[in-house]
């Protein structure tokens, strides 16, 4: 399994635009994608469950990925989350 924390830096956290491409890459991968947040884990293919942590700037989150390529995948999520730029 892949397992790797990350604080969320964009500005504006995953507000509606970064929250749908979060969505959209992490349909693209058949692995078990979650990112458990203090409040509880969140499915990334889902954008309401995104939307409704509220993952602000400052924001602590693990990213796990379960299946064939989760470390790969992981890597892939983790740059998208660093790259957000806002």
């Amino acid at each position: 399994m892949f397992s790797q924390e990350f604080t969320i830096k964009n500005q504006t956290g995953l507000h509606a635009r970064p929250a749908a491409q979060l969505t959209a890459l992490c349909k693209g991968f058949p692995e078990e994608i979650r990112l458990i947040t203090e409040k509880g884990s969140i499915n990334p293919k889902n954008i309401i469950g995104i939307l409704s942590a509220g993952l602000k700037k400052g924001t602590p989150i693990t990213i796990e990925v379960k299946g064939e390529n989760e470390q790969e995948v992981g890597n892939k999520i983790v740059a998208f989350l660093d790259g957000l730029n806002e």
